[in-house]
């Protein structure tokens, strides 16, 4: 499954930063629950999910998130 994402706004990123104290995994997770979506502009994934993506190891889920900005969709 490819990652796609619309770009960061400020408040997503100052929203990011204070709610993914925990580590970079746990940020990681957070940014692809907050906005990766697929092709056609439709979330991914859901807060509920975050437990599931927490197993992925932090390499994946880096290259996971890196994928989605790559993928900017307009």
């Amino acid at each position: 499954m490819k990652h796609y994402s619309k770009p960061l706004s400020l408040y997503e990123i100052d929203l990011l930063h204070y709610t993914s104290v925990g580590s970079d995994k746990e940020y990681f997770a957070d940014a692809l629950i907050l906005k990766a979506v697929d092709k056609n502009g439709i979330n991914l994934y859901k807060k509920e999910d975050k437990e599931n993506l927490l197993k992925y190891s932090k390499s994946d889920l880096e290259l996971m998130y890196f994928e989605m900005f790559e993928n900017e969709l307009s």
